[in-house]
């Protein structure tokens, strides 16, 4: 009961502080982001000693023969990413003519793909202020839909939701599963865009590539709807500029590489995908999440025993 309690009050707490940033974000100028963004993420970082630890591991696995001094600076630079990010997204939601301020790059890359007719699944990761992606991409007209993870608070997590919906953006809830596989499928056949990240830890699911050199689970899901669905792959991200101008990078479409062995196939695209995505991260490291225990999951030794389950 006592734990049951502490999450309640943690809970309310959360959605207090969630409508005063949403408050805040809304009425005050998008500088007023930055600054609490950079104050928070600052005490975050000294703070929350855990997740710092985490981030310094994943630089020092990531990028060994970097000094000492420029690791924790890194890691340092992406908590204040990470804390103005949030509040510039609210900022973005609630004042939409902000996204003035994000422009796209291959914008033709992306329009070449939706005249195929199978739908677009933009392959993505968690760089940059990625939600700005798609509140952009709708600005502009194009039918998009985001997959995320529910939220465990559920009035929170609908209020997020109602403010995707009024910006244009569809939601699909990446489980229960069956629902979020039905979903995407519908919205590639209506030829919409789907935006899926591939630069997350899969637990015990997906198959296990290299990123920076160690085996890590990544998801493969991506590639199987592009498979089944003959959807073009057009992967992209998005980056913060200087005097918060973000930047979205929209490449040519992905072709699937095709081998009459499924799991072969499948294991070969995740690779180039996950190639990609390690550029983008090595170009922005203080705009990714470093948070995230990317290496977490260990495969089994039953999974190191099937074929094409581990990149070589």
């Amino acid at each position: 009961m006592k734990k049951e309690k502490q999450q309640i009050i943690r809970r309310k707490l959360s959605w207090y502080a969630i409508q005063a940033f949403t408050f805040l974000n809304g009425t005050l100028p998008l500088g007023w982001s930055y600054f609490l963004g950079r104050v928070l993420g600052r005490a975050a970082y000294f703070i929350a000693s855990r997740h710092r630890r985490i981030a310094l591991d994943g630089l020092a696995m990531a990028f060994p023969h970097l000094d000492n001094v420029v690791k924790k600076k890194t890691a340092r630079d992406s908590f204040v990413f990470m804390a103005q990010s949030a509040l510039e997204a609210i900022c973005f939601l609630k004042n939409q003519r902000y996204l003035n301020k994000v422009c796209i790059q291959g914008e033709d890359n992306l329009k070449q793909a939706l005249e195929n007719g199978t739908g677009v699944i933009i392959v993505s990761a968690h760089l940059g202020n990625f939600p700005l992606m798609s509140l952009k991409l709708a600005k502009e007209g194009y039918a998009v839909n985001v997959v995320v993870r529910p939220m465990r608070d559920p009035k929170a997590g609908d209020y997020f939701q109602e403010l995707r919906n009024t910006a244009g953006v569809k939601t699909i809830f990446s489980y229960p599963r069956k629902e979020c596989v039905i979903g995407i499928i519908n919205a590639l056949r209506r030829n919409e865009i789907v935006m899926i990240q591939m630069d997350q830890n899969f637990g015990t699911g997906g198959v296990w590539v290299k990123f920076f050199g160690k085996l890590a689970a990544t998801p493969v899901g991506p590639i199987v709807f592009a498979i089944r669905t003959k959807a073009v792959i057009v992967p992209g991200y998005i980056s913060r500029e200087n005097n918060g101008n973000h930047s979205i990078k929209l490449f040519p479409g992905e072709p699937i590489i095709l081998d009459k062995d499924k799991n072969k196939m499948i294991l070969i695209n995740v690779i180039n995908i996950t190639r990609r995505i390690e550029e983008w991260v090595r170009a922005f490291p203080g705009q990714w999440g470093w948070i995230h225990r990317r290496w977490k999951s260990r495969p089994s030794e039953k999974i190191k025993k099937l074929k094409f389950k581990i990149e070589n």
